[in-house]
């Protein structure tokens, strides 16, 4: 196992034995570090979404804007990429508002949040982030990196990024590279067309791969654990971690929203072209409002309730 912080690892199995002895069993709770600084916060309720029934609700209309990736900020906001438009915007879900937005000279490909009031996009070969604060987003530093950088996530202190070499990193937040993985390494192909990712809290890491088809898991140094393909995976794109026990895959040329259980290691659908699923890109979740969100390329969100 490759362990950066002995302390941050101490601190994560307490965290992990306190939420086991809580009453509630119902929550998991997601953390990370960000600046040396521990800070944690309840994320999702636990569902078997294998069990669970899930209602439409009304859209959340972005005039058509075609979304490239999104992330909640919180139960009640969400900032999106919006790639043809080269800006971000941070949007009420409730409402479908924006509030607030950031122009951009360069297109925004994927997103995510690195801390409570800290997101990230990446524009080709620089990351920059963007302070959310209430209603309004700004953009704060840049990093440059020397690779087209492509998907990003956080990842306990540091990221993890997708780029077209094709490889994934891990870097710290000031661009240092902790672990590589890319074909030349791994002597094979390992990844042709890498973009989004998804992190669970047995540390493990998740790429969707749309030119492979596939769905890699790896650990936290980089060393593939699993991988998964198949029919049902078809130019996999939009990932997302509900817990460590399922994932969701947008399958675009399928119309459909695949869920996966690495345990298991089974494969099956969730939403299809039936229930309003067509061409997904991007998705996630709010266990607080039960909601799923999903994105088409053709504009729009689209929300499941769970029940």
């Amino acid at each position: 196992m490759c362990i950066k912080s002995v302390k941050d690892r101490s601190v994560y199995v307490l965290l992990k034995i306190a939420v086991n002895c809580l009453d509630n069993k119902q929550m998991l709770i997601n953390f990370y570090t960000c600046q040396s600084v521990l800070t944690w916060r309840i994320c999702y309720y636990v569902t078997d979404l294998s069990a669970a029934k899930l209602k439409r609700q009304p859209n959340i209309s972005l005039n058509k804007q075609i979304v490239k990736d999104m992330v909640l900020v919180s139960a009640n906001k969400m900032l999106i990429a919006l790639y043809e438009q080269r800006k971000v915007i941070l949007v009420n879900i409730a409402s479908g508002q924006v509030l607030s937005e950031i122009a951009l000279k360069i297109k925004p490909r994927y997103i995510c949040m690195t801390s409570v009031h800290l997101g990230a996009t990446t524009l080709e070969g620089t990351i920059m982030f963007i302070q959310v604060k209430d209603n309004i987003i700004k953009a704060d530093t840049t990093l440059n990196l020397d690779v087209d950088v492509m998907g990003i996530a956080a990842y306990k202190s540091n990221l993890v990024v997708t780029y077209d070499h094709p490889g994934v990193k891990i870097i710290s937040k000031d661009g240092t590279e902790v672990h590589k993985l890319d074909n030349s390494i791994a002597g094979r192909q390992v990844f042709k067309n890498p973009r989004r990712i998804a992190t669970t809290s047995d540390d493990s890491i998740y790429i969707a791969d749309w030119g492979t088809h596939e769905i890699t898991r790896l650990d936290s140094c980089l060393t593939i654990l699993q991988k998964f393909s198949g029919p049902l995976l078809n130019y996999p794109l939009g990932i997302l971690s509900i817990n460590r026990d399922q994932l969701l895959v947008c399958s675009k040329r399928n119309d459909s929203i695949v869920m996966i259980q690495p345990i298991t290691n089974t494969m099956a659908v969730l939403l299809e072209k039936k229930h309003g699923i067509e061409s997904p890109v991007a998705l996630c979740f709010c266990g607080v409002q039960k909601n799923l969100y999903v994105a088409p390329d053709s504009g729009n969100v689209l929300v499941y309730q769970l029940s």
